[in-house]
């Protein structure tokens, strides 16, 4: 049996998995000399049936590559296109700061971006990379049974791609409206912040103003006591000598230049 004809043959077997698992009735097809593999889940099932298949033509035969153009019956794609195509959400500023934005659930974030949840999600990928029966296998033989699954499924692999680009679209403009309320925040506080500096700049001069007066008061004032200081002690001196001549040698009873505090 050659190669196409295997595959053939696999695809045929997980076709009939999926309908047996979705509840829905198998097509007629030829009996299958392998046992069926029981498990808990879609892709142990298709593990039994040709995992050990995949990893025998893996060793043997030319990387897995080779056979995506019989797997797969979806257009060409590239991944560049994909990423190129995808818009990227504009978010809301978040109005006060109760709650943080950072904090912000993943799922909700999806949600307000418009991200349909109904499709074969990345997540769901996500799933089926996680069973037990693909944990631990090679990249190669993921690449080629999670392609004949999603076939299995009438999934695109463009479909899980897309979902994926989507969701980082959606994160890079939530990121985006983040960054961009940080700077208006920033600008907007900076011109306060100026504004409030001016104000104290402003009121500063003037308090220096009425402190300047103020020691201007003092140094005047006390000029003042001083300039008395020199006057008084004249005086006093003229007023002492002009009674000398009636003390009969008796203590002089007018103070000259002394302390008055």
């Amino acid at each position: 049996m050659g190669r196409q004809d295997e595959l053939d043959d696999l695809l045929k077997d997980i076709d009939s998995i999926t309908n047996r698992v979705s509840g829905q009735p198998n097509r007629p097809q030829q009996p299958k000399p392998q046992p069926k593999a029981e498990g808990s889940s879609f892709l142990k099932a298709i593990g039994g049936l040709f995992i050990s298949k995949v990893e025998d033509e893996s060793e043997q035969r030319a990387p897995v590559e080779t056979a995506e153009p019989s797997t797969s019956a979806t257009t060409p794609y590239t991944v560049s296109d994909i990423a190129s195509s995808a818009p990227q959400h504009e978010f809301a500023v978040p109005a006060g700061n109760d709650e943080n934005p950072a904090t912000k659930k993943f799922a909700e974030i999806y949600a307000e971006a418009g991200i349909d949840d109904s499709e074969f999600t990345v997540d769901k990928l996500e799933g089926l990379l996680q069973d037990p029966t693909m944990k631990d296998q090679p990249l190669s033989t993921k690449t080629l049974v999670l392609k004949m699954a999603l076939k299995a499924q009438n999934v695109s692999p463009e479909t899980p791609v897309s979902d994926a680009v989507k969701r980082d679209r959606a994160l890079d403009g939530y990121q985006k409206m983040l960054n961009d309320r940080a700077r208006s925040t920033e600008e907007r506080n900076n011109a306060a912040i100026q504004e409030i500096n001016e104000e104290v700049r402003a009121f500063l001069e003037q308090k220096n103003a009425e402190m300047d007066a103020l020691k201007t008061e003092t140094q005047t004032v006390k000029l003042q006591a001083e300039e008395f200081l020199s006057r008084r002690r004249q005086e006093e001196e003229r007023l002492a000598n002009i009674i000398i001549p009636l003390l009969d040698n008796q203590p002089n009873p007018v103070t000259v230049n002394n302390s008055t505090d």
